[in-house]
């Protein structure tokens, strides 16, 4: 049985990224080359600037954009100049809301498995759009978890 789940996993894998390709116009993929703890600071504090534009924190949330280790199977592209370079303020940067979120909420159109697996420990409830499906692994998860699926009106 569990290799039989396993085959089911993997087939509705391929064809969700399949299906999402198409629907989202493709996968972005940026490389990133990290060679020391300076180097993955500056990446998060980036990361965490450019989430602040609406279209790059949708892109990253609905996975249309990834990021992939630059390495030696990969040609790096040169160093931006140090003028072209984007200052790193000297004081961390607080990523702390004041209002957590009250329901964790997915906004696509199919939640797989991955998507229940996804959402934090001890969470009881999660909202779907109307017309959001969940695949049959999905909802097994969701029960087993003891998540209450809701839905918008919307």
């Amino acid at each position: 049985m569990t290799d039989l789940r396993a085959l089911v996993r993997e087939l509705l894998s391929e064809e969700i990224a399949a299906i999402r390709a198409e629907l989202l116009g493709g996968l972005q993929v940026e490389r990133v080359r990290v060679n020391s703890g300076a180097d993955l600071t500056d990446f998060a504090q980036s990361v965490a600037r450019r989430a602040q534009d609406p279209a790059f924190a949708a892109a990253l949330r609905d996975g249309r954009l990834r990021f992939e280790l630059d390495g030696p199977g990969y040609s790096a592209p040169a160093p931006a100049p140090a003028a072209a370079r984007i200052p790193v303020a000297a004081q961390p940067m607080a990523l702390v809301t004041t209002v957590p979120a009250a329901v964790p909420e997915l906004r696509k159109g199919l939640i797989t498995e991955r998507d229940i697996a996804g959402i934090a420990e001890g969470e009881t409830r999660l909202r779907l759009t109307k017309s959001a499906r969940l695949t049959p692994l999905a909802g097994d998860e969701a029960r087993r978890r003891g998540i209450r699926i809701e839905r918008t009106l919307a």
